[in-house]
C-alpha cells in the first residue's frame, strides 16, 4: 500500500513540472498523446492563443551581483516575489524565471 502512495505522489509531481515546464499548451499535447496509446506523435496541430507577453529584466544585475555576491539569490527571489504577486493579481502568469529576467503571459480567451 506504501509503495503505491509513493508511486502516486511521484507521478503527480512528474505531472506538475511537466505542466510547469511545457506550459498550458504543451500540457495539452502531452495529454492527447498519452490519451491516444504507446505512440508519440510530436505533430498533433496545436492551437491559436492570443496573449500579451510581458518581459522584465534587473538592470545593472552583473553589478549588483558582484555587490551581492552569495546573497544575490535572496535579492532576484524578492523581486521575483513582488512581481509574480503583481502579475497575478492582474489576471497573469509567470511563465519563465531566466536568472534576472522574468517572462510573464497574460492569455485571452479566443471563445
Amino acid at each position: 500500500m506504501a509503495e503505491t502512495l509513493v508511486l502516486e505522489q511521484t507521478l503527480t509531481k512528474i505531472g506538475g513540472l511537466l505542466a510547469l515546464g511545457f506550459g498550458e499548451a504543451g500540457s495539452e499535447i502531452i495529454a492527447k498523446n498519452m490519451n491516444e496509446g504507446a505512440e508519440i506523435n510530436p505533430m498533433i496541430p496545436g492551437q491559436k492563443v492570443i496573449c500579451i507577453l510581458g518581459f522584465i529584466g534587473i538592470s545593472h544585475f552583473n553589478e549588483v551581483t558582484d555587490v551581492l555576491q552569495e546573497e544575490i539569490m535572496i535579492y532576484v527571489n524578492e523581486i521575483g516575489s513582488i512581481v509574480h504577486n503583481l502579475v497575478y493579481k492582474y489576471f497573469g502568469q509567470a511563465n519563465k524565471n531566466i536568472g534576472e529576467a522574468f517572462l510573464l503571459v497574460w492569455k485571452f480567451s479566443t471563445e
